[in-house]
């Protein structure tokens, strides 16, 4: 169930295998013009409601809605693009060219043509696109489009991707860091943040598999602080225009060919989920009809990392603003430490973390992926030499199954699937004693403490942490998750419930011999620097 993102990245660990590191080399200086987000954005529709909700509570604080559900998530996106009257700025790690990024491609594009300013930062390795979809898209007047650290001219196809790769694998080090910032920015007054990426997986549209992820749509003083963390970005070297990268020469008729097909494209109803209007009428309703009361509000600080994460490139041990400042967060718990991450890799001044905590009696709770909702086997393959000293520790480790139970209720397709398809965890949330809470795109595991950029919000507001977690206590529950134990031999144990009856294995649940085999094999690999 490997998504295309991590075979992506096993091609990128043989090209170092094959290649080698020669040597260190920066990011080539491109010329760009500089732009920065709209100074005035209150003057907007959308800004001049968000405004008035924000003039009805304390000075400082900002307002939080929590979009837990993949449709619903994608509604809010493609909504607010609709209502989008100046800018749009999106910055993402992955883009596919599927259905949910033809649809957004297409969203985006209508709001160019009633002159919106849209700006877009992807992450060049992790884009499953051809070149042609995006290079059309920027050719619009309106339209912008970026890459993070490309590793050089685009090629078509894995075979193109693997060339690239190969040849740019002396300048490893610098390949190796990756942006994953999620953020989605509409006239400088709303934003999206969380850990859904552009695919088809992330908004419960997959035919394989599907991501229980969690975002926030924020408004308010904090907003202003996302949109600079995105002109950083969009300013500095690390981000280099598309055309810099994609040679293709486009002649008017070509363009305006292709925008007629993907509008012809975004009109046909097989394209989108069920009743995908009539949802996306009753969100524009929600939105203008919006109250204080509807939100969560709190004090909110953005924690964003700097381009490139920190300047000692040739470092895998170098932190970044978000591994600092969570852990300071993560310290600062009491009584209790709730965390739900995809990929969970401990690093040893993370064991040292959750030592102190255990040692102060404060309760810790993580929930990751089992084996088998894992779309990363290679990250499990380092984290399942790990669990018998976290338990040891009596740090409380949850597995989420494929086959969740509560699907039903996750998805709101789930009746008219063909078939269930199985469910893998990516959201990424702390909450520390149920008063303050985390969301953003930040991973236990090296990559996100040294290597990739990453963007979340730490909020202080005790309603918004207590719905937090109790979204991680259903997905926790005996019926959602493995509970691991330790047996008074050593041994780790699984429990669990299925149709309300207790299952209890010895041995990685729901697997096979072929994944069995492939986890075998990756515990050999040296491949621990890469994940």
């Amino acid at each position: 169930m490997a998504s295309r993102l991590f075979r992506f990245l096993s091609i990128l660990a043989l090209a170092l295998l094959l290649a080698g590191c020669a040597g260190l080399k920066s990011v080539d200086p491109v010329d760009r013009v500089e732009s920065r987000a709209i100074a005035d954005p209150e003057t907007t529709p959308l800004g001049k409601q968000m405004r008035r909700l924000v003039k009805t509570q304390p000075a400082g604080q900002s307002g939080f809605l929590l979009l837990d559900k993949g449709e619903e998530a994608l509604l809010w996106r493609g909504m607010l693009a609709d209502q989008a009257s100046r800018t749009i700025d999106a910055q993402y790690f992955i883009w596919y060219q599927d259905n949910v990024g033809r649809i957004a491609a297409e969203r985006l594009l209508r709001a160019a043509e009633r002159g919106v300013r849209v700006r877009v930062i992807v992450d060049e390795i992790s884009l499953d696109a051809d070149p042609r979809f995006l290079a059309f898209l920027n050719d619009h007047p309106q339209v912008e489009i970026r890459l993070y650290n490309p590793v050089g001219a685009l090629g078509l196809g894995t075979m193109g991707k693997l060339a690239r790769i190969i040849g740019s694998a002396g300048d490893f080090p610098r390949l190796n860091r990756r942006m994953h910032n999620k953020t989605f920015i509409v006239d400088g007054s709303l934003a999206i943040l969380g850990g859904r990426n552009v695919a088809d997986e992330y908004y419960d549209l997959d035919e394989e598999f599907n991501f229980r992820d969690l975002d926030v749509l924020a408004l308010g003083p904090v907003v202003p602080k996302v949109s600079s963390s995105f002109d950083e970005y969009w300013n500095d070297p690390w981000v280099v225009p598309l055309e810099a990268v994609v040679d293709i020469a486009i002649t008017p008729e070509e363009r305006a060919a292709y925008y007629r097909g993907l509008h012809q494209y975004a009109s046909q109803p097989e394209n989108f989920p069920p009743r995908f209007d009539a949802g996306l009428a009753a969100a524009t309703a929600r939105l203008k009809s919006l109250r204080a009361a509807d939100l969560h509000w709190g004090q909110a600080r953005l924690i964003s990392d700097r381009p490139g994460k920190n300047p000692e490139l040739d470092r895998y041990d170098a932190f970044g603003e978000s591994g600092r400042q969570l852990t300071e967060l993560a310290l600062g718990a009491q009584r209790e430490l709730l965390a739900t991450t995809p990929y969970l890799i401990m690093l040893p001044g993370t064991f040292s973390l959750l030592e102190d905590l255990r040692e102060r009696n404060v309760r810790v709770a993580i929930l990751t992926n089992s084996m088998a909702a894992n779309d990363a086997i290679w990250v499990h393959s380092r984290y399942a030499f790990q669990r018998r000293r976290l338990l040891g520790m009596g740090v409380e480790l949850f597995e989420y199954r494929g086959d969740a139970e509560d699907q039903p209720l996750l998805i709101d397709r789930y009746a008219r699937m063909p078939e269930p398809v199985p469910l893998t965890l990516h959201a990424k949330t702390l909450v520390i004693d149920r008063q303050v809470v985390y969301i953003g795109s930040f991973n236990m595991d090296p990559r996100s403490t040294h290597l990739n950029t990453e963007i979340g919000l730490i909020i202080e507001s005790p309603p918004l942490a207590q719905a937090v977690a109790a979204l991680i206590e259903r997905d926790m529950a005996p019926h959602n998750s493995w509970r691991l134990e330790l047996t008074a031999e050593g041994r780790i144990e699984w429990v669990t419930q299925r149709a309300g009856r207790p299952v209890r294995a010895e041995a990685e649940p729901d697997i096979g011999v072929g994944e069995a085999l492939k986890f075998l094999i990756l515990t050999l690999l040296p491949i621990g620097e890469l994940i």
